[in-house]
């Protein structure tokens, strides 16, 4: 199956949230060894982190496409021979 312009655009933003996802664990890092866990940077780009994680995962189950051809609801069943 192919993918729609949706998805395509899904899977587009699923690698830009990944990308941020990077930037801020990198930062996370970097604040985490410079002033420690009690610092509130520290805790809210953890936050950051797991948030731009969560959409690229949700986004990135969302551009995949369908695994079957779905059918009209009102279309006759054919029956087995």
């Amino acid at each position: 199956m192919v993918r729609t312009t949706a998805k395509k655009v899904a899977l587009g933003l699923s690698i830009v949230s990944l990308l941020c996802t990077a930037i801020s664990l990198a930062l996370f890092v970097y604040m985490l060894a410079q002033h420690g866990v009690t610092d509130v940077w520290s805790a809210s780009l953890f936050a950051t982190t797991i948030f731009f994680l969560s959409c690229a995962i949700v986004l990135f189950f969302m551009s995949k496409p369908p695994r079957h051809e779905l059918r009209p609801w009102d279309e006759e069943e054919q029956k087995p021979v």
